[in-house]
């Protein structure tokens, strides 16, 4: 298969698997989806590593050293320590992405040796007719039902995977708890509500930024105002969503005495809670 071919078909299959949108997940995927042809030197990665593709290429068959479970086996391991310093899908990627790879090329007309050292053929189609060649018409069907079932990966994480789907169109409260907990860290999460406002009982409906969590409930912000569910906004609905990358701090505060001021950087959201006790007001 192409590289490029080669670089959708992981990238979709990491975001399905794995249920991700991030950007480096998603290189990582590229860049283990290209290592298995590592063992030509006419291919993308092999010109441009040339020694080594040209060292692997002298000594073992096209599809079989970088294109078995021991190659996988041997990213995970030499990536690790990406597992201790990042988290477990950041590690995952590359040895997942170079799987798919191999995996992919098992629908060629020569197939793959995914149990090397043993010397057996993996082909998935019997009639060598039906097998994908390399750039034919077939490969460019497969490549464009991988961008297709990308684009609806990268959708479907975005929105927080198949069961925050389902339990987004089911409107369950425990569903946009689990989104929150899992994503509020790296990404804004928004609040789609339902509802109306406990003062006047007019309509709440709309798009809230979630601040926090508190218990079962949720701390809202809109148009400059803050919310808490169940006490100033009481939702009939309220489903989550991930939104955009983002980083989250929390400092703790203390002043006594003093002036006290903060001063934002720029497209910079900050919320301060806390008690603020005043003696004498001049």
């Amino acid at each position: 298969m192409m590289a490029f071919t080669h670089a959708v078909i992981s990238c979709a299959g990491i975001s399905l698997i794995l249920t991700t949108n991030d950007p480096l997940h998603l290189a990582l995927a590229i860049a283990g989806s290209q290592l298995p042809d590592l063992d030509t030197s006419t291919s993308t990665i092999g010109q441009i590593l040339f020694p080594i593709s040209n060292w692997i290429e002298n000594r073992f068959p096209h599809r079989s050293i970088t294109h078995c479970f021991l190659a996988t086996c041997a990213l995970a391991l030499i990536s690790l320590p990406v597992y201790f310093y990042a988290d477990w899908k950041t590690w995952l990627c590359l040895p997942l992405g170079h799987l798919l790879s191999c995996f992919s090329d098992i629908f060629t007309k020569q197939g793959v040796q995914l149990y090397w050292p043993h010397p057996v053929w993996c082909i998935s189609v019997s009639n060598p007719n039906r097998r994908l060649q390399t750039g034919g018409p077939g490969e460019y069907w497969v490549l464009a039902i991988a961008i297709i079932t990308l684009i609806g990966a990268i959708k479907l994480s975005g929105m927080g995977g198949p069961t925050a789907l389902v339990g987004n169109s089911l409107g369950l409260r425990s569903n946009a708890i689990e989104i929150y907990q899992q994503s509020s860290a790296s990404n804004h999460i928004y609040a789609d509500v339902t509802g109306t406002f406990a003062a006047d009982s007019s309509t709440a409906d709309g798009k809230y930024f979630i601040i926090a969590a508190d218990g079962s409930e949720f701390i809202l912000f809109k148009n400059h105002q803050v919310f808490k569910t169940n006490q100033n906004v009481i939702p009939t609905r309220l489903t989550a969503a991930v939104g955009s990358p983002a980083l989250s701090s929390v400092q703790t505060l203390e002043f006594d005495d003093e002036i006290f001021s903060i001063v934002p950087p720029q497209n910079v959201l900050v919320f301060v809670t806390g008690e603020l006790l005043i003696d004498d007001a001049e």
